[in-house]
């Protein structure tokens, strides 16, 4: 069966003739003995265009066509920059990533990094490899020489990501970094099959092959809705010039880096740079409609800020800097 064969069917509930792919069920009797319908194109090449553009005019003919891809490469990219955007055969999408450097690193560059709730896959696997989101899947042919251990997704947009499904690694586990210095909003976002995962607005500072931070100078990282499931993981890290948090967070070390920063990759150290301005949030971290969390341990790094303390499941704290 081609998937790409539409045909005509008459939809009760609209009233109205509608183009549908052609396994689409159908209340005619005459259709269902026949077993299909007209495809897209015999029916195109059956109307005369002044009777297409009419029926489609006076809402008689509705074309669906299939939803858009939200997760797109960045054509003004390098080329080894650009992953290949694919559907598994459950319709889950599928990022073969590029090839890593010397260093593990696998960069790869997005004009639009966006997770809805079937999730994500990215193809860390030279073979054939199940995975729970897609089943199994083909192999990466970028992946001929090794898989990655860091997979890093920098997005170049206006607009921030928005993750609200899971993130799978399939293959060999490997650490997921998104960054977007427009901002991230998670909802319901998570990870499998990753050993650690990053959320930053910071530009990935690269040094032959090699991540070595993120310099941070604008963007918010948002937890809403459904929150965030990091708890597979064995360190979350949030880098941003501000964090909202509205929902719950399980994780099991969390770094939280806030402000205008150079951070190292591990986040163990932060340089600040510049100062306040216009632009700058009030609060670097908003905890104030915070739901339901369970942490092993929250490492919190805020400018000017002194306060430690621990609760039955919440250990928090909030180093010094400057």
């Amino acid at each position: 069966m081609n998937k790409n064969l539409y045909r005509v069917i008459f939809n009760r509930a609209r009233g109205m003739l509608m183009v549908v792919p052609e396994i689409a069920g159908t209340h005619s009797a005459e259709s269902s003995s026949s077993g299909r319908g007209q495809t897209f194109g015999q029916l195109i090449a059956g109307l005369s265009p002044l009777v297409l553009m009419t029926s489609i005019a006076l809402g008689l003919v509705s074309i669906s066509l299939p939803a858009q891809a939200n997760i797109v490469a960045d054509p003004n990219a390098p080329g080894n920059q650009q992953p290949t955007i694919l559907n598994s055969d459950n319709g889950t999408p599928q990022v073969n990533i590029q090839a890593p450097s010397s260093g593990g690193v696998s960069r790869n560059t997005y004009s639009q990094f966006d997770v809805d709730n079937r999730g994500a896959i990215l193809n860390n696997s030279g073979s054939s490899v199940q995975t729970q989101l897609g089943g199994y899947i083909d192999g990466n042919p970028n992946m001929a020489k090794g898989s990655a251990k860091v997979i890093l997704n920098e997005v170049n947009s206006r607009d921030p990501s928005h993750l609200n499904g899971y993130v799978e690694v399939a293959g060999q586990k490997a650490q997921v970094v998104i960054a977007n210095p427009s901002g991230i909003t998670c909802d319901g976002c998570g990870f499998i099959n990753s050993d650690r995962a990053t959320l930053t607005t910071g530009t990935p500072v690269m040094n032959n092959g090699n991540l070595e931070g993120y310099d941070v100078r604008q963007g918010k990282v948002t937890i809403q809705g459904k929150g965030l499931d990091s708890s597979k993981q064995s360190y979350t890290d949030i880098v941003a010039q501000s964090v909202e948090v509205n929902a719950g967070v399980w994780a099991n070390e969390l770094n939280v880096v806030t402000g205008k920063n150079k951070v190292s990759a591990d986040t163990k150290r932060v340089e600040k740079q510049g100062g306040r301005d216009a632009n700058s949030p009030e609060f670097s971290v908003d905890v104030s409609a915070l739901g339901g969390c369970t942490l092993t341990v929250f490492v919190w790094w805020a400018p000017k800020t002194a306060l430690a303390f621990v609760t039955p499941v919440i250990s928090v704290l909030k180093r010094v800097l400057w």
